[in-house]
């Protein structure tokens, strides 16, 4: 997993990201930070600006302390999505669906001072498929919890669905290695996205 360094280090190499002004920005971990590396990344926001202020391997304790307590975010857009959760599971050591939902309480009071009209989003945790260091168990229990435990304001978006196979698995059809999207598993995440626009 990434120490506090590295994600450092990726937020120095998106600076520009970060300064950039966009109708929409995109917070969280590997996820959003992927969805650079594909050609016609944003095509299901049409003709609105993106800011992708993802960073891959970041848990939303990190996100927290290294990106929004320093005041690393300066501008965001007025449809605000986070993605953040399913990395704290793997890597903090003293996790749990309150702790992670603490942590989002303190990112979304953050955010709404930097921009009060903006509407904000949650995605839940999508499914996994055949990982070693999360089960869909562990997802679906942080989902449930942090579902009942949004911060007034903040509209919780459900990506299973659209996600799991029979088994309640990442489908094979929208994944590289078992958590990351193909471009098909990008294109299901923008239709969901773009419901919200």
């Amino acid at each position: 997993m990434l120490t506090d360094q590295h994600i450092l280090q990726r937020y120095v190499a998106k600076q520009a990201e970060f300064e950039k002004v966009a109708q929409i920005t995109l917070i969280g971990h590997s996820l959003f930070d992927m969805w650079d590396d594909l050609p016609q990344n944003y095509a299901c926001f049409a003709d609105k600006n993106v800011a992708n202020l993802g960073i891959s391997g970041v848990s939303t304790r990190q996100y927290l302390e290294i990106i929004i307590q320093p005041g690393r975010i300066r501008k965001l857009g007025n449809h605000v999505f986070v993605f953040l959760g399913v990395n704290d599971i793997a890597k903090e050591p003293d996790y749990s669906p309150k702790g992670v939902a603490d942590w989002l309480n303190a990112i979304f009071y953050r955010l709404k001072a930097i921009n009060p009209i903006a509407c904000f989003y949650f995605l839940e945790a999508t499914p996994v498929n055949n990982i070693a260091t999360v089960s869909n168990e562990e997802i679906r229990t942080l989902n449930q919890y942090l579902q009942m435990h949004m911060p007034e304001g903040v509209t919780f978006v459900p990506t299973q669905p659209a996600f799991c196979n029979s088994e309640g698995e990442l489908s094979a059809h929208f994944h590289l290695d078992g958590l990351h999207f193909n471009a098909l598993g990008y294109e299901i995440l923008g239709k969901i996205l773009a419901k919200y626009i």
